[in-house]
């Protein structure tokens, strides 16, 4: 194992935390937390902040199309985040959450999907650019040490379904099965499922180049028992199955096989839903159709009936949980035990996400801010609400939180950039806050993004947005609390705020740490990296 040598000389008992991080005491000690939960995360591709019919997290602005049921039973019984917050496109998002870092870490290079030069599709040139992207990875590195393998040290078995993307590209080593998981179906470099139905292809059904062949053991067609049992339309018999419910036959195989493990599981279940192509089953995508009746498009009308099997997805976990064996008797049940974070990996992209502003791929609210809802039945208090500000590099130290810390990361070699929210599921109403979130994007992505540099963060009882665009040397300031849409900037009215978040980002930029190494965007005139932005 890979991580042998480093444990002989470093056993780290508590995690240390780089600038701003404030790892809170975790009131998780009482009797009901003595075991090790389970821990699933349930991550969508592409899904909106408000594009379900859980009402807390998206602060009643969910439009009516979207009807998702067992997301609402979800945040009934558990927690909703009204401000959660992921990068802007899927490969960073992955990344910050496997390494619990921010792009800016050796071990963490990866700031968005591809090269950081992708001009065109109606944005800036890249003879009209100031500035080139700096070279980048596609993978969380190697001598990373990600959330499975930490959480292995911690006796959890470990698993992954679905995509994964930020392994895989050109070497084996960053492939799950290499970094810590036990079980890997379907995560390599696959950034999407090509197709979204199965095929017969030389005598066997197969979803056509979909993750490695990993689910082509479900890609036979609907036979009348599975309908039965699942209680689908009888139209759907001897039809092509459809990947999502290829991946809900996933989860439930994989939970069972877990459960008989006797020991504490970590799940990473990232559905390729809702990510294009846009292909609904017929029956989802004809109860779609009902609700939207004349005022739709073919695109959204795909959309919403994907979303619906996302949906149904939710209500098979919950059903597993309760009956990990699936003979009917639910005195093997593992629901209460067992915390389910259900989130998005960036803002919606297939509609508007209003009314936040922006898609993914951008830095607006609309791009960076997801849902999230956490389950556990005996710990987290139910239909509860919080604004508590989180981002995906805060996931690894909650889990870590969670699994009691018997082994953490040393802090020389892989430090924690995020701060564990394991209070917040248990005290949801707690006064604390959490530092500044911070973004550095030192490229172009198309239309939609260019360099810049975010910083988020609470000053005088409000929630603040700063943001510096390189391009044009300009700050944009918006008040959050006040202003979800980003439409009035408040630079030039309130000065002082934008001075102290200036000056948060400046601290954050430049801390002094081996690991710490920032990519700024490169200047054409001199060949020079820009820096960090001047103090407002």
């Amino acid at each position: 194992m890979r991580l042998l040598p480093r444990l002989l000389t470093l056993f780290v008992l508590c995690v240390s935390f780089p600038a701003f991080a404030q790892e809170p005491t975790d009131d998780l000690s009482d009797s009901s937390q003595e075991a090790q939960p389970n821990i699933i995360i349930f991550m969508v591709d592409d899904l909106g902040w408000n594009h379900l019919s859980a009402t807390k997290g998206a602060m009643k602005t969910q439009p009516a199309i979207y009807q998702t049921p067992n997301l609402e039973k979800l945040a009934r019984g558990g927690l909703s985040f009204t401000h959660a917050y992921a990068q802007p496109n899927c490969a960073p998002t992955r990344a910050a959450m496997l390494s619990g870092q921010y792009p800016a870490r050796i071990h963490n290079d990866v700031y968005v999907v591809r090269a950081l030069n992708r001009f065109g599709r109606g944005g800036m040139t890249k003879s009209e650019a100031k500035y080139l992207g700096p070279g980048q990875s596609e993978d969380v590195s190697v001598e990373a040490i990600t959330i499975a393998e930490a959480l292995k040290q911690n006796g959890y078995a470990t698993a992954h379904i679905g995509k994964y993307h930020v392994g895989g590209h050109g070497t084996k080593t960053t492939l799950p099965e290499n970094v810590g998981f036990d079980t890997n179906l379907g995560g390599f470099s696959q950034g999407h499922q090509p197709v979204c139905f199965a095929s017969k292809q030389q005598g066997k059904w197969k979803f056509r180049a979909v993750g490695r062949g990993d689910f082509d053991r479900w890609a036979a067609p609907y036979t009348a028992e599975y309908v039965e049992q699942r209680g689908l339309s009888e139209e759907l018999i001897g039809t092509s199955k459809h990947i999502s419910d290829a991946l809900g036959d996933a989860i439930q195989t994989t939970i069972k096989q877990l459960t008989a493990q006797e020991k504490p599981f970590y799940l990473q279940f990232h559905t390729y839903a809702v990510h294009g192509p846009l292909k609904a089953r017929p029956d989802l995508k004809q109860a779609a159709l009902e609700r939207l009746g004349k005022k739709f498009n073919k695109r959204l009308l795909e959309y919403v009936g994907f979303i619906a099997s996302v949906d149904e997805n939710v209500g098979r976990l919950l059903a597993t949980l309760e009956d990990p064996n699936g003979d009917g008797d639910s005195s093997d049940s593992i629901t209460e035990n067992t915390l389910i974070l259900f989130t998005s990996d960036n803002g919606g992209t297939h509609t508007d996400n209003l009314p936040l502003k922006g898609v993914k791929g951008q830095f607006t609210e609309g791009g960076i801010r997801v849902p999230l809802i956490a389950y556990w039945p005996s710990v987290i208090p139910a239909n509860t609400v919080t604004d508590y500000k989180v981002h995906a590099v805060d996931y690894y130290p909650t889990c870590l939180s969670l699994a009691g810390k018997k082994w953490t990361p040393p802090v020389t070699t892989h430090p924690l950039d995020g701060e564990s929210f394991a209070d917040i599921l248990r005290h949801p109403q707690t006064d604390r806050s959490r530092g500044p979130i911070f973004y550095l994007f030192p490229g172009y992505l198309d239309r939609r993004a260019t360099p810049c540099v975010v910083a988020i963060d609470e000053i005088q009882g409000k929630r603040y947005k700063l943001t510096f665009e390189y391009e044009s040397q300009s700050w944009l300031l918006y008040c959050l609390t006040e202003d979800q849409a980003e439409a009035e900037n408040l630079i030039e009215t309130r000065p002082e705020i934008a001075k102290r978040l200036s000056k948060k980002i400046n601290t954050w930029l430049t801390q002094d740490h081996p690991t710490w190494q920032p990519k700024y965007p490169i200047q054409k005139e001199n060949g020079q990296p820009a820096g960090p932005p001047p103090l407002f």
